[in-house]
């Protein structure tokens, strides 16, 4: 059944959270990650609470609150959250604190905010809401399960609004450890942008969507159907999954007006991003991890731009990645993949009037 994005809002390292155009005005800190625009969090949550959360709390509680305003919902029927690695920063500090106390006289808030569905949790205390609440951690598929999981709760009778949400943030300690592993670049963004090491930039960002059965005057777009591919031996297969995946959902190739790719540098991988591009010569295709970066819930960001376009039926210039135009953008697809493994499509169009 068709799902129905009534509202969405994202805090990223773009100026996204800001009112006015999305991705109008794009930046690139001198910095070795994304690192997301902090907005004044004390507008929005109890500033006594505020100094006991880390950021990715309060990135989750901000923009989840935020996205329920537009929508004009007091009270989600179910709060859905994905997310490959949590609190990062409050498990560096508890883990830290350990190796420094020698394992004594611990503080146990770190230990207690480090879990990963404490911002599903958190968000849940702030409105009171006793309802379905449940996080995802399936790496690079965790926010797509989380989509899985509230398309399957819409068909059931009763839950008719839902909060999903893709959470992750970065620190100093988790971009060392990527950073040693090689499947990072090292730094400054400025000279790894373009893709010459070959390696992907580190990021984080919180992007919330309300979620609807129905379809709402204001409804931004509408998701049509959800493929998540584990594996695939090559590009070749790759191709007629994506075929079929159309195809069960009566549309052909040239029928996708907008690709949104999960490109995200690493150039040991590209050849698949490069393929299915390849086959939408005619319709636009738009990136984003250049703006963003990479990190395992990015795909809820791209979905968050692929609702915003077919919403405003216009192409912000910086995520543009071919030569192609629609005068109409009314069908969009999400590509998103990791390595070579957790391939993801995302069918979302305009709603019906």
């Amino acid at each position: 059944m068709p799902v129905y994005i009534q509202s969405a809002e994202a805090i990223s390292p773009q100026p996204t959270f800001a009112p006015g155009g999305f991705l109008e005005e794009t930046l690139l800190p001198d910095t070795p990650y994304f690192t997301c625009i902090d907005p004044d969090y004390r507008q929005y949550i109890n500033p006594a609470s505020l100094r006991r959360m880390s950021r990715v709390i309060r990135m989750g509680l901000t923009a989840s609150r935020v996205c329920l305003e537009k929508a004009g919902i007091d009270q989600p029927d179910a709060i859905l959250i994905g997310s490959g690695l949590g609190c990062v920063q409050d498990t560096a500090r508890f883990l830290n604190q350990v190796i420094e106390n020698r394992e004594q006289l611990l503080n146990p808030t770190a230990f207690i905010q480090s879990t990963h569905n404490t911002v599903s949790g958190q968000i849940a205390l702030m409105l009171g809401c006793r309802n379905y609440n449940l996080t995802f951690s399936q790496r690079t598929i965790s926010f797509e399960t989380a989509l899985l999981d509230a398309i399957m709760l819409l068909e059931e009778e009763g839950t008719g609004h839902i909060l999903l949400g893709g959470v992750d943030e970065i620190v100093g300690e988790s971009y060392d450890l990527m950073l040693r592993s090689g499947c990072i670049s090292a730094g400054p963004l400025k000279d790894v942008q373009d893709s010459r090491s070959g390696r992907p930039v580190a990021g984080e960002g919180a992007a919330f969507f309300l979620l609807s059965d129905t379809p709402g005057e204001g409804s931004l777009a509408r998701i049509d159907d959800l493929e998540i591919i584990h594996s695939c031996r090559d590009s070749d297969e790759l191709k007629g999954l994506l075929e079929s995946f159309l195809s069960r959902n009566g549309l052909s190739l040239d029928e996708i007006d907008l690709l949104v790719s999960g490109r995200n540098g690493d150039a040991r991988f590209s050849g698949f991003h490069n393929r299915i591009s390849s086959l939408f010569e005619g319709s636009v295709v738009t990136g984003y991890k250049h703006l963003v970066g990479e990190y395992d819930t990015a795909s809820a960001f791209g979905t968050c731009l692929a609702a915003r376009i077919i919403h405003e039926n216009r192409v912000p210039p910086a995520v543009i990645l071919n030569n192609a135009s629609r005068d109409q953008i009314s069908k969009g697809l999400v590509f998103n993949y990791s390595k070579n493994r957790d391939f993801t499509f995302t069918l979302v169009s305009r709603p019906q009037p």
